[in-house]
């Protein structure tokens, strides 16, 4: 009997550790699993561009490839990526890829949260549909911006849509409307200008 008891507590024991390394092992594996993920995050981080390091391939590149740029802005969806993309759309429209600037921004505007920062895309959207003719898309988007700050500037680049539309009086009455509520002496000067040069036509 007693022998029998001894025998029973050996393999209670003997599972008992069985269970213990079993769990171990997990563990182990996990733990091994997890610093394998992590090293890899980390290379990459490593090896990702920076902000700066973007910003200085976009302004010395001479050609096409801007795959870092357009990486960057995709993995970052947050202000570094709009400034990124607005570089690189600034980029694009002195190179004459109109639609390629567009399209950049266009995403960009899909996540960006800072209300600031969407009224300036907005606003380099609506001048490149004004470069391309695109009017009325123009004056649709250069509207979609409802804070009172950016009311003069938007009346602004409306009257030059509706100028380059061929629609004088419409451009005069807007630059007129921005003249009244711009506060800077200097930019109702040029808005200023900007009437004259018109009534004198």
């Amino acid at each position: 009997m007693q022998l029998m008891q001894s025998n029973l507590i050996k393999k209670s024991k003997n599972f008992k550790k069985k269970i213990f390394l079993i769990i171990f092992f997990f563990i182990l594996v996990f733990f091994m699993f997890f610093s394998i993920i992590k090293s890899k995050k980390q290379k990459k981080s490593l090896n990702q561009p920076t902000y700066e390091e973007i910003i200085e391939e976009i302004n010395a590149n001479t050609n096409e490839n801007f795959f870092n740029a357009e990486k960057f802005i995709i993995d970052n969806k947050n202000v570094y990526g709009t400034l990124i993309s607005l570089s690189l759309a600034k980029k694009y429209i002195l190179k004459n890829h109109l639609e390629k600037a567009f399209i950049q921004l266009k995403n960009s505007l899909k996540y960006t949260t800072e209300e600031n920062l969407k009224n300036i895309l907005r606003l380099r959207m609506s001048k490149i549909k004004m470069q391309q003719n695109k009017n009325k898309d123009a004056i649709q988007i250069i509207e979609e911006i409802k804070d009172d700050s950016w009311s003069s500037i938007v009346e602004n680049i409306k009257g030059d849509i509706f100028m380059n539309d061929g629609n004088k009086k419409l451009a005069i009455k807007c630059w007129e409307k921005s003249k009244f509520l711009e506060e800077s002496q200097t930019l109702k000067k040029i808005i200023n200008m900007k009437i004259n040069e018109v009534q004198i036509k």
